[in-house]
């Protein structure tokens, strides 16, 4: 069926229902995730080995649980702008400083760290994992980050304000991956968890000869929402006023109360691509099973599944003509197929011309996403046979000769 059938200015999102399932205790937790987080500064490992993660997750993990008291909420929020070793940034430092002010607001305990080296980076997310633990299982858990990321060999990695690096090694042992960071919140029992990232304006390694533009795609664990700043292979503007086109955005929007997050996530997308000229697309990996409001009826929002109702996005401030609703309505949707069907009918339009550079950038990005997975030489090289031109060859072609030790 055609995703423009019935009307293409209303869409359906994905539900899931919240069950429930057993906890560990917070001493447990906490100590499951310190051991995690420790492991990626173990000296003795060697480089190909290290991970934030290495215990093995409770049977539950990252499935939904039942809710016990009222909800709790809690963030850590990171900028890092001060670069000691490459280019500086202007606005994450402001942009976490803002953010942290809007959670506040909206009823978070808010651990705010900026300019932050590898070791404080490690130990923030340390010490944050126990807090979640302490807070219990109907806990609404969010880390906000805003710096340099960087994606070598399909991971994404967070970089720190002292990194220092020039090779492979040095980005795994100077930086934090991200998928440790989910795979860390993962391992704890709680209700929610959000993960934003404002991050790859840029490549800020030019030694690194294999970084991908841009973050790869994640998988969010069950019951999270991963939210990057922009499209899988491309660069996050850092913007020219206080704070960067994604977080402006975001501040300005999550205001609104009894919103649905996945919702908000949608506006800020359009907003976004709107106000950076289509340069900037913004793009969400979400498997929630419970629905979620920054402000409103908070208590109603954790009794709900995401929501199912059809919402209908105007263009009220736009021109009217049907290509531009069309083109609003694919871009809150955010999928292959909606591109596709927009290319089909407006294959003349000037806003075609953004449809068909964000289509050939995810398809690209999921079919690396599906290699990396596979983490086969079949898979890399069939990769490449594919895609020889795009950022990812170079890797895939390496890759096949020796696939990574340890897998996505």
């Amino acid at each position: 069926m055609s995703p423009f059938k019935g009307t293409f200015l209303a869409a359906s999102l994905l539900a899931g229902l919240l069950v429930a399932g057993p906890a560990r205790s917070a001493p447990a937790q906490r100590a499951a995730a310190e051991t995690a987080l420790m492991d990626q500064s173990t000296p003795s490992q060697p480089p190909a080995q290290r991970s934030l993660l290495s215990v093995e997750k409770p049977a539950n993990a990252g499935k939904p649980v039942g809710l016990a008291g009222p909800e709790q909420r809690i963030a850590l929020v990171i900028g890092n702008s001060n670069y000691q070793n490459v280019t500086q940034l202007s606005n994450p430092d402001n942009d976490a400083k803002s953010v942290a002010q809007l959670l506040n607001a909206a009823g978070f305990e808010v651990v705010l760290a900026t300019d932050v080296s590898h070791n404080e980076m490690i130990q923030v997310v340390q010490d944050f994992s126990g807090k979640i633990a302490d807070r219990g299982p109907n806990t609404v858990a969010m880390v906000y980050y805003a710096g340099h990321g960087v994606q070598l060999a399909g991971e994404n990695y967070l970089v720190p304000v002292d990194a220092r690096i020039s090779s492979e090694p040095d980005l795994i042992n100077g930086s934090v991956r991200l998928v440790d960071v989910m795979a860390t919140l993962d391992a704890i029992p709680s209700r929610m968890r959000i993960a934003i990232l404002d991050a790859c304006r840029n490549n800020p390694f030019p030694t690194l000869n294999d970084a991908g533009r841009g973050l790869a795609i994640v998988d969010a664990p069950n019951g999270s929402i991963v939210a990057y700043s922009t499209a899988p292979g491309t660069e996050a503007l850092d913007g020219i006023g206080d704070h960067s086109p994604y977080t402006a955005a975001f501040l300005r929007l999550a205001h609104e109360k009894n919103l649905p997050i996945e919702q908000l996530f949608k506006r800020v997308r359009l907003e976004v691509n709107n106000s950076t000229g289509g340069q900037q697309t913004p793009w969400e990996s979400s498997s929630l099973t419970s629905d979620f409001y920054f402000f409103g009826d908070t208590a109603v929002a954790a009794t709900k599944a995401p929501a199912q109702e059809q919402t209908v996005y105007t263009a009220d401030n736009l021109p009217s003509h049907a290509s531009r609703q069309a083109y609003d309505y694919v871009l809150a949707e955010n999928s292959i197929e909606h591109y596709q069907e927009f290319i089909e009918r407006y294959p003349n339009d000037p806003l075609c011309y953004r449809i068909r550079a964000l289509l050939a950038s995810l398809v690209q990005a999921k079919a690396w996403h599906n290699a990396v997975l596979a983490n086969s030489p079949v898979a890399y090289q069939s990769f490449y046979d594919k895609f020889s031109n795009s950022p990812y060859a170079q890797s895939a072609l390496k890759l096949a000769a020796q696939p990574k030790m340890i897998p996505l």
